[in-house]
């Protein structure tokens, strides 16, 4: 009995060691900018009121600003006052708001919130990468009017407007422009990894850009990193401009876990504990003292929370090489010849071998649904459900309900009417990709539960696996290949 009593002790001192949370403002709503200022307090920002987090409390503040409907309009920004629409930066005493997108700017202290440029919102750089550099704000690519961009520009302080920054008359490398990249500034370099674009056969859909590349202020110019990348495509975009820790860049990854890049050793480190796998959509993590500071979202209440940076920093974790870069050769020319030309012969039975695969079962990879050398675009929503029939088989109405009613309440017959069409959808992006005229789902009733349906298929769905993962799998060998 006394060692269950400090086991629960214990358990609940370590919870309180690893977690504090704190609750906000009851009269803050859901739209506010989350930051931290430059002189190092967490602030909740509702347009012209500020929240300061202090000894544990909220204080309340009503900023001064300029009463001209050309303040106001992005001040009380009708799109909505929030980490979405603007990103913050730190430069000496004050704070700077910059409009997504590009073109307003905000500056903050302790007493006033006022708009200081001399632009228009310019609906031109959304996702961009957002940096300083000798005090003074740039930022490079981003998406805006069906295009994405691949130049950088700045804030003239003088001007109050934004500048596009000219390279070097001799710099001849111009990289693909894109939006969301992974990016860090050192001193006087500016790294840039990944990023989204489309492609000229999908111009409406972003895919993940596998390059690197440099901006060398110094020299003035844009350099490509000509290494092979060493990262999966997870890791080479993000939605958020991320932070900063100890010289190195911090992003919040979307499953809770965090990555942080370091450029001068070529590292890249996944802490996989996803401890912010609550935190607020669309609002950052903040580098603070010895915590990471985030809101979170826990039974529909939001929550500013403080975790130890050590607790994180020391969980499980899995580093990898940024870049590849060459070995020396190897001396066994001929042995490495032998084993190439062995690789070389199974890789060509292999590759049979995945070809009669492909065609053989319906495949899933999202966003794409395969059959044969066919393949259609679906949706969230029916990958979950495709999901569920490779799992089992079958699903629910039940189970199908939650997934169509995620966001928002229905009626019962309407929620009917969901299911039928999402029914109907999917069997028609079925027949469609396989040319059959059999449906992939039917349905019937719960033999259990009458006021329940079950739907279910005789159709084989897998989750497409890449190629070299179907050489190297499990239970795939040399006992196979005499079958």
């Amino acid at each position: 009995m006394i060692k269950e009593c400090f086991f629960i002790v214990f358990f609940l001192t370590s919870v309180c060691f690893y977690s504090q949370d704190y609750s906000l403002p009851e009269d803050l709503g859901d739209d506010f900018v989350f930051f931290k200022s430059y002189d190092n307090k967490v602030h909740l920002l509702k347009n012209n009121i500020d929240y300061v987090f202090e000894n544990k409390t909220w204080v309340k503040k009503t900023l001064d600003h300029h009463q001209t409907e050309r303040d106001s309009l992005i001040i009380f920004f009708k799109k909505g006052f929030n980490n979405t629409n603007f990103n913050t930066i730190n430069i000496d005493n004050k704070t700077y708001f910059i409009l997504s997108g590009g073109g307003p700017v905000l500056e903050f202290d302790s007493n006033s919130i006022i708009r200081i440029d001399k632009s228009v919102e310019q609906r031109n750089q959304y996702g961009s990468a957002l940096f300083l550099h000798e005090n003074k704000i740039y930022t490079y690519g981003g998406y805006g009017f069906w295009t994405y961009k691949d130049y950088l520009t700045y804030f003239d302080i003088y001007s109050k407007q934004w500048q596009r920054h000219k390279f070097d008359q001799k710099n001849s490398f111009v990289p693909k422009g894109r939006w969301k990249p992974i990016f860090h500034k050192t001193k006087d370099t500016l790294y840039v990894l990944g990023g989204k674009a489309s492609i000229t056969e999908q111009t409406y859909v972003d895919f993940v850009i596998n390059d690197a590349f440099i901006i060398d202020f110094v020299s003035n110019t844009m350099q490509p990193i000509k290494n092979q990348l060493n990262l999966s495509s997870l890791s080479l975009w993000n939605s958020n401009i991320g932070f900063e820790i100890e010289d190195k860049k911090a992003y919040a990854n979307f499953d809770g876990s965090l990555e942080v890049y370091d450029f001068k050793k070529n590292t890249s480190t996944i802490y996989d504990n996803r401890i912010f796998k609550k935190k607020l959509k669309n609002t950052p993590v903040l580098s603070y003292l010895d915590f990471f500071v985030f809101i979170k979202t826990e039974q529909d209440e939001n929550y500013l929370s403080f975790v130890p940076k050590e607790k994180v920093l020391t969980s499980t974790n899995k580093t990898s090489q940024i870049f590849i870069f060459e070995k020396n050769q190897i001396p066994y020319k001929t042995l490495f010849a032998l084993m190439a030309a062995f690789l070389i012969s199974f890789f060509f039975f292999f590759l049979f071998s995945y070809k009669d695969y492909l065609n053989k079962f319906v495949l899933h990879d999202y966003p794409w649904l395969y059959f044969s050398n066919n393949k259609i675009m679906i949706n969230e929503d029916q990958i979950k459900i495709i999901q569920l029939l490779e799992k089992k088989g079958k699903f629910s109405s039940s189970e199908l309900n939650r997934i169509l009613s995620k966001k928002k309440t229905y009626a019962k017959s309407h929620l009917t009417f969901l299911r039928q069409s999402f029914v109907e959808k999917l069997n028609s992006d079925y027949n469609k990709l396989t040319g059959s005229k059999e449906d992939l789902i039917r349905s019937k009733k719960n033999p259990k539960d009458k006021r329940q349906i079950i739907y279910f298929t005789g159709k084989k769905l897998s989750k497409k696996e890449s190629f070299f993962r179907f050489v190297f799998k499990k239970n795939h060998g040399f006992a196979n290949i005499r079958t």
